[in-house]
């Protein structure tokens, strides 16, 4: 049985009609679907163009006293249903729209409405709201971008960084979106 085994062996090393050398090793193949970077990055892009869209259509000057009413009865909503650390004080609260991308994230709650301190960072920020919405938070343990959550602010149109203030980069009624696998290299992109 052994010797029948190196025999096997010895034809298939010195070649047996079939053509070895024209297989392609597992690990060179082509990915038969996108990456989990490139489905980051492409939701990244339908997010700058609907926070683009969004901002184009707020550009309007001459509001209507109903339009005015309206925002102030929308803020007045969010603050009501944000919720948040009662500890923090009103006048440092930022109430935001959060969300959990659908083509980055499986998301337990795909969005929700918080407060958080305007003087928190945005990487702590990143860390509240992924538990309030069960992400599965793996930045601080994994060294891969294609696992790390960043913050996409939409009405900024980009990607904020870890260290940077809320209070400064964000305002009340914004909408910050959590997304996966975007990259570092797109933060610092405006």
């Amino acid at each position: 049985m052994l010797l029948t085994e190196l025999q096997d062996a010895h034809k298939h090393a010195i070649g047996d009609g079939r053509e070895c050398s024209k297989l392609i090793p597992l690990g060179a193949r082509p990915a038969t679907g996108p990456t989990q970077r490139e489905k980051g990055l492409q939701a990244l892009e339908k997010l700058k163009a609907w926070g683009a869209a969004k901002k184009k259509a707020a550009i309007p000057v001459s509001s209507s006293k109903k339009e005015t009413a309206a925002r102030v009865q929308e803020t007045a909503n969010l603050k009501k249903s944000a919720k948040g650390d009662d500890k923090i004080a009103v006048e440092k609260r930022v109430y935001l729209y959060v969300e959990a991308s659908s083509d980055t994230i499986s998301a337990k709650i795909p969005k929700g409405t918080f407060f958080y301190n305007g003087e928190y960072t945005v990487g702590r920020i990143l860390d509240l709201a992924a538990k309030s919405l069960q992400v599965s938070n793996m930045n601080n343990m994994s060294d891969s971008e294609e696992d790390k959550l960043r913050v996409f602010h939409v009405e900024g149109g980009r990607l904020l960084g870890f260290g940077e203030k809320l209070g400064k980069v964000v305002q009340s009624g914004n909408t910050v979106v959590l997304l996966r696998g975007v990259g570092a290299g797109m933060a610092a992109a405006p």
